[in-house]
């Protein structure tokens, strides 16, 4: 109900009071209450037909209408995400391995360094006592040699 009708129906009940000199009676005002009641109540159902209205618009505008070119179009969307999910779920797991591959190799690669450092820190050892052996031995040697010679020269 818009306000000019209201308006209009305020004014004609108005209206139809006795505007002479009879007395207003308690008829007169039951009828006036009854007549505001009537209009309350129509006011008040053209706003629940209209709630009722605006509600069922706005539910049919939220209502999704699946028809199976719809559901198919869904599914296949399901499947393509379902299919990404796993796809990087393999490609994360593989790279784990592999990670955990390559961190295995390089403490392998570091254990095998250690263990060729302390073999070529002994080698380098002996290869030092081995020289010093050599220069003894070629002391030797040549000891032996002059006393040789000295020997040979003199008798």
């Amino acid at each position: 109900m818009t306000e000019e009708h209201l308006l209009g129906r305020r004014f004609r009940t108005s209206v139809e009071k006795p505007s002479t000199g009879s007395q207003y009676t308690a008829k007169d005002f039951q009828l006036e209450v009854l007549d505001k009641l009537a209009e309350v109540q129509r006011l008040a159902g053209s706003l629940e037909d209209s709630w009722n209205n605006k509600w069922a618009d706005a539910r049919e505008q939220r209502l999704l209408k699946f028809d199976s070119r719809t559901l198919i179009a869904l599914g296949a969307i399901a499947l393509s995400v379902t299919g990404y999910v796993i796809q990087e779920a393999r490609s994360t797991a593989r790279q784990d391995s592999e990670i955990e591959a390559t961190k295995a190799r390089v403490v392998r690669l570091e254990q095998i360094a250690a263990t060729n450092t302390e073999a070529r820190i002994r080698t380098e050892v002996q290869l030092g006592e081995l020289r010093d052996g050599q220069l003894e031995i070629k002391a030797l040697i040549q000891a032996h040699d002059s006393a040789s010679k000295k020997a040979g020269s003199g008798k």
